[in-house]
């Protein structure tokens, strides 16, 4: 378990690399999807996520509620290199970042959203590319929040070790475009390190730190979150008409 070790080594290095005056947060990220796959290059997703955060005065990031969320994406993949999604519905139920008591009691805001997506990679050199992610997504409130456009874009680089074992490390910047005021135009910037392992063909999981930098709506401080995650993909894989049944014994 070498790898894990550095793998938590290195998140906490980031994490305490980043110096600021802002309050700091400690969140569990956990996503679970169902990938079916349509024809040679199409798929569909079915994403199911639950995220935790620390409660008033603690730092344990299992104590309280932060998300759950359902989202479907299609994926449509050009080429090796070149990959273009959708994700025709999604709905979240956010609760609130927890900087004060009376916040653990507060109700949940729920939102539906629309994304789009591309995805380009370009191999640097054997085995290490730079990856580039660019997408736009409408979010629409059940509160009195005005609906918000966002451009979100990450830029990274993976290291392919052997085909089951892909390192990440990555930035993501996320703009509102519309919405909010202009001192809003800022939402966070993400800094990350990703660590994908295919433990079946069918079957994968990524295992990663996220600090986040973020500028809530409601006020002009950033706050800083410190977030382990948790993913864990399930590929259907179809039958062919060659596919033979060998009997037992």
């Amino acid at each position: 378990m070498n790898w894990l070790k550095k793998l938590l080594t290195t998140a906490i290095w980031i994490s305490i690399v980043q110096t600021s005056q802002a309050q700091q947060h400690y969140n569990a990220w956990f996503r679970s999807t169902l990938s079916i796959p349509v024809g040679k290059k199409f798929k569909i997703d079915n994403e199911f996520q639950h995220r935790r955060q620390n409660g008033f005065d603690n730092a344990n990031l299992f104590d309280r509620n932060l998300m759950f969320t359902y989202r479907s994406w299609v994926h449509y993949q050009h080429n090796e290199d070149v990959k273009v999604s959708v994700s025709p519905f999604a709905y979240f139920s956010h609760y609130r970042i927890i900087q004060n008591k009376t916040d653990e009691i507060a109700q949940p805001n729920n939102e539906i959203r629309f994304s789009a997506a591309v995805e380009l990679q370009h191999i640097i050199v054997k085995k290490f590319y730079v990856v580039d992610r660019t997408a736009i997504e409408y979010r629409m409130f059940d509160n009195n929040q005005s609906d918000i456009t966002r451009l979100r874009n990450r830029f990274g680089f993976r290291y392919d070790f052997i085909d089951k074992i892909k390192l990440s490390v990555f930035d993501e910047l996320l703009f509102n475009l519309s919405g909010t005021t202009q001192h809003h135009f800022f939402d966070h910037d993400r800094i990350g390190l990703n660590l994908e392992y295919t433990v079946l063909p069918y079957l994968k999981f990524d295992i990663g730190y996220i600090h986040i930098a973020r500028l809530p709506l409601t006020g002009t401080t950033k706050l800083h979150e410190n977030n382990i995650f948790l993913n864990l993909t399930y590929q259907l894989h179809k039958r062919t008409k060659t596919t033979k049944v060998h009997a037992i014994g």
